[in-house]
C-alpha cells in the first residue's frame, strides 16, 4: 500500500499487504550493509520463531540495495509514545497494564538460551492497538542474542543504559534500564534528557551517573522505587522477572455497583480484583450516613483489606458516587488524581495466594453498626486458617490477606 508509517535515523515503516493471506502488514527497512546482514542471520532464524502475544509477529526478512527488510505485524493503534501524547497523562491503572505486557514480552525474550536482547526499547517502539488496550514490543530488527557480552553500541542514546558506552559488554538487562525509561516516559509525559540538546549531552549525564531532570517530577514512592530499580547500575537492576513483582504493578482492585435502591442512597458495592475471579469483597454503603473515607478505614482496621489499597478504593467509592449523582464532577472527592502521572493507585506484590471474602461488610463499633449501616464480613481468624465467629461477623478465609 506503500503509506509511511513511521521514519527514523536508520530506518521507514511502510504499511503494505500480505497477497496470500490478504491481511495487512508493516513492511520495515533498515539501513545495513550485507556483511552486517550476514552476521544478523542467526538471530533472524530466531526471531522467526519467536511468538508471544505482547511481542510482534516477524513474518520474513530478506536483503535487497544495502537494506535489511523484514516484514511484521500490524498494530493499529500506533506506537505508544504518539498514544501517550493523545491521552495526556494516562491513568497509572492503564500504564500498570502497559507495563505488564512489555515486561511479560521481556521475560519471554530473555528467557531463551542464550537470552534475545532487544536492546532499543523505548516507547517508539512499543505498538498499541487501542480498542483492546493491547501493547506489543516491535522493532526486533535491532534484537540481539546474548553470547557472552555484548560490544556493539546501538539503540537510542536517551533509552541506553551506561554500559553500552563502556568496553565492558553488556546483558539482557539493557532493556530492562530502557524500559525504566520507558516507565519514566509514560508517568511525566517527557521523552527522558529532553533538557539536553544533543547525544554528546545526554552521554555526558548517563557517564556522570545523572538521571533525567524530569524523574524529580514523581512523587509516588512506588511509582519512583521501581524506575530506580530499573535505572540501577547492572549488578544492582532489576532481571524483567524481579520487576513485574515489583509492587507497584500488583493486582488491582475495583469497587462494582451490585444493587442500588431508588434513591440511589443505599448500595451494595463489592471490591473485584482483576485477574482474581474468586477473590471479592462485598459490602453495604448508606450515601447518606457513610463516606468512602470511613467505611474504607473501617474495613482497613477490622483487616478486610490491606492499607495500600486505601486510596483507590477511597477514590473508586467516590467515583460511583459521582456517577449515581449525575453530577459530572470530575473533581476527586476523597482529594486525588487518578489521571496524574504522579500518582498512584494502590498496588500488591508478590504471588497471590487464592482468597474468598464474600457476604456483605460493615464494621461494627463497640458491636453498634456505625451510622446505621450493618456490615457482615467473612475474614480469617488470627491465625489464619479455620473459621472463628465475633459479633457481628463471619470470618472464612483461604489464605492470609498479606497475600494480596
Amino acid at each position: 500500500l506503500n503509506s509511511v508509517l513511521g521514519k527514523g535515523a536508520y530506518k521507514i515503516v511502510y504499511k503494505g499487504i500480505d497477497r496470500e493471506e490478504g491481511y495487512e502488514v508493516a513492511w520495515n527497512c533498515f539501513q545495513t550493509t550485507k556483511q552486517e546482514y550476514a552476521e544478523l542471520s542467526q538471530e533472524v532464524e530466531i526471531l522467526k520463531r519467536v511468538r508471544h502475544p505482547n511481542i510482534i509477529n516477524f513474518h520474513d526478512c530478506w536483503y535487497s540495495n544495502t537494506e535489511f527488510i523484514f516484514i511484521t505485524e500490524l498494530m493499529t493503534s500506533g506506537t505508544l509514545r504518539e498514544y501517550i501524547r493523545k491521552l495526556q497523562s494516562p491513568n497509572l491503572r492503564v500504564v500498570k497494564r502497559w507495563c505488564r505486557q512489555i515486561l511479560k514480552g521481556l521475560i519471554y525474550l530473555h528467557s531463551y538460551d542464550p537470552p534475545i536482547i532487544h536492546r532499543d526499547i523505548k516507547c517508539d517502539n512499543i505498538f498499541i492497538n487501542g480498542a483492546h488496550g493491547e501493547v506489543k514490543i516491535g522493532d526486533m530488527g535491532t534484537a540481539k542474542m546474548k553470547i557472552g557480552k555484548k560490544y556493539t553500541v546501538i539503540g537510542t542514546p536517551e533509552f541506553m543504559a551506561p554500559e553500552m558506552y563502556e568496553e565492558k559488554g553488556y546483558s539482557e538487562k539493557v532493556d530492562i534500564y530502557a524500559f525504566g525509561m520507558c516507565l519514566l516516559e509514560m508517568v511525566t509525559g517527557d521523552y527522558p534528557y529532553n533538557e539536553c540538546k544533543n547525544a554528546a549531552q545526554i552521554y555526558k549525564k548517563v557517564s556522570q551517573g545523572l538521571k533525567p531532570e524530569c524523574l524529580s517530577r514523581i512523587i509516588d514512592p512506588e511509582v519512583l522505587s521501581l524506575i530506580q530499580h530499573c535505572l540501577a547500575p547492572e549488578h544492582e537492576r532489576y532481571s524483567a522477572q524481579e520487576a513485574i513483582e515489583d509492587p507497584f504493578l500488583g493486582v488491582e482492585p475495583e469497587v462494582v455497583v451490585l444493587t442500588s435502591n431508588e434513591a440511589k442512597n443505599h448500595l451494595t458495592l463489592q471490591v473485584v480484583f482483576k485477574g482474581m475471579d474468586k477473590l471479592s469483597v462485598k459490602f453495604e454503603f448508606n450515601a447518606d450516613t457513610d463516606t468512602a473515607e470511613e467505611v474504607v478505614n473501617e474495613m482497613i482496621e477490622e483487616q478486610v483489606l490491606p492499607q495500600r489499597y486505601q486510596r483507590i478504593i477511597t477514590h473508586d467509592i467516590n467515583r460511583i458516587l459521582r456517577e449515581l449523582a449525575g453530577t459530572g464532577d470530575k473533581k476527586d472527592i476523597a482529594g486525588l488524581t487518578p489521571s496524574s502521572p504522579m500518582l498512584t493507585n494502590g498496588h500488591s506484590h508478590g504471588p497471590v495466594s487464592q482468597l474468598t471474602l464474600e457476604g456483605s461488610v460493615t464494621s461494627p463499633l463497640s458491636q453498634v453498626p456505625r451510622n446505621g449501616t450493618s456490615l457482615s464480613r467473612k475474614n480469617s481468624n488470627p491465625d489464619w486458617g479455620g473459621e472463628m465467629e465475633l459479633p457481628f461477623k463471619e470470618y472464612s478465609m483461604d489464605a492470609p490477606i498479606e497475600d494480596l
